[in-house]
């Protein structure tokens, strides 16, 4: 019941603030259609009141309709028509329209014959304060047209042209800033590119350098250990062939303490039987010598028939 309630009293509210939206909007777009077309108006009537005084011989007239029709103010945009009211007001005296002549033949032909002396001309103008002088000084120096490019350049003339209420020079003034800006940030995302560029590449060579390093120790440590492996190697094969040869010494020696064993033993055994047989002989000879002295006192006397 509440919620109902609710429905009934805001609803209404909706609607009434979306419809003064909605009013509020097509207002705005009634006046902004208004105000276009009033400017369109406004800049072909202008045109047109222009274009009568210049057809009747007004410089300053002539020199506005050129700017027109080099713009597209109030008229279609023409260059060929920009150039011949430009032309035509220059031929009465219209200083500025021989500046706009001038920048337009350096542009097109580039700093050569009579424009070099002209140019020179428009820059000691420029140097003795002649704000439109200044305009077109600052304007080449911002397209590099017959002078050295320099956004630098260009601001300081604009600026003075600018002071004096050139509006052409504010509009200059305010592009040249917008494209010292973008070159500026171009520059500073080329420079950080670059900076990231030789940073990626610092760090590529100081990895490599440390795999190089890492590498070479490996290297250094399989070598060290190759060597100490020969070493060890060595060293076993040396001990190996030291056991050897002190077990075949002590082979041999002991060979050697064997067979001087056996050559004592039989030494001793020859000794022996050299001294039984000694003995053997002795008692022989005793045996007979005691014999011959008294045939009947030894034992084979009971076998001699005289000594019964």
């Amino acid at each position: 019941m509440e919620e109902i309630k609710s429905n009934i009293i805001t609803e209404p509210r909706f609607d009434k603030l979306f419809v003064k939206v909605r009013f509020f909007t097509n207002t705005l777009i009634i006046l902004f259609l208004s105000l276009t077309f009033s400017s369109l108006v406004q800049a072909d009537g202008l045109f047109d009141f222009q274009m009568k005084l210049a057809k009747s011989g007004n410089a300053e007239a002539q020199y506005k309709v050129g700017d027109m029709y080099e713009t597209g103010f109030g008229v279609k945009k023409n260059q060929a028509e920009a150039m011949a009211w430009t032309q035509k007001a220059a031929s009465k005296g219209h200083e500025t329209a021989g500046f706009k002549l001038l920048y337009w033949d350096v542009e097109k032909n580039g700093l050569k014959g009579e424009n070099k002396g002209k140019v020179e001309a428009l820059k000691k103008k420029a140097n003795n304060g002649n704000p439109q002088a200044q305009y077109y000084m600052g304007k080449m120096h911002a397209n590099g047209v017959g002078v050295k490019k320099s956004s630098k350049e260009a601001i300081g003339w604009l600026n003075k042209a600018a002071l004096v209420g050139v509006l052409e020079a504010e509009r200059e003034l305010t592009t040249v800033r917008e494209t010292q800006q973008i070159n500026e940030q171009a520059w500073r995302a080329k420079e950080d590119k670059k900076k990231a560029q030789q940073k990626a590449k610092q760090d590529r060579e100081r990895q490599a350098k440390l795999d190089q390093e890492k590498k070479q120790k490996a290297k250094k440590d399989a070598e060290s250990k190759a060597r100490a492996d020969a070493t060890a190697k060595q060293k076993a094969a040396e001990k190996a062939k030291a056991d050897a040869l002190r077990k075949q010494n002590q082979q041999k020696s002991y060979q050697a303490k064997l067979a001087a064993k056996k050559e004592a033993e039989a030494k001793k055994r020859k000794a022996q039987q050299q001294a039984q047989k000694n003995k053997k002989a002795a008692e022989e000879k005793k045996r007979k010598t005691e014999f011959e002295s008294d045939p009947c006192s030894g034992k084979s006397a009971r076998f001699l028939s005289t000594c019964r």
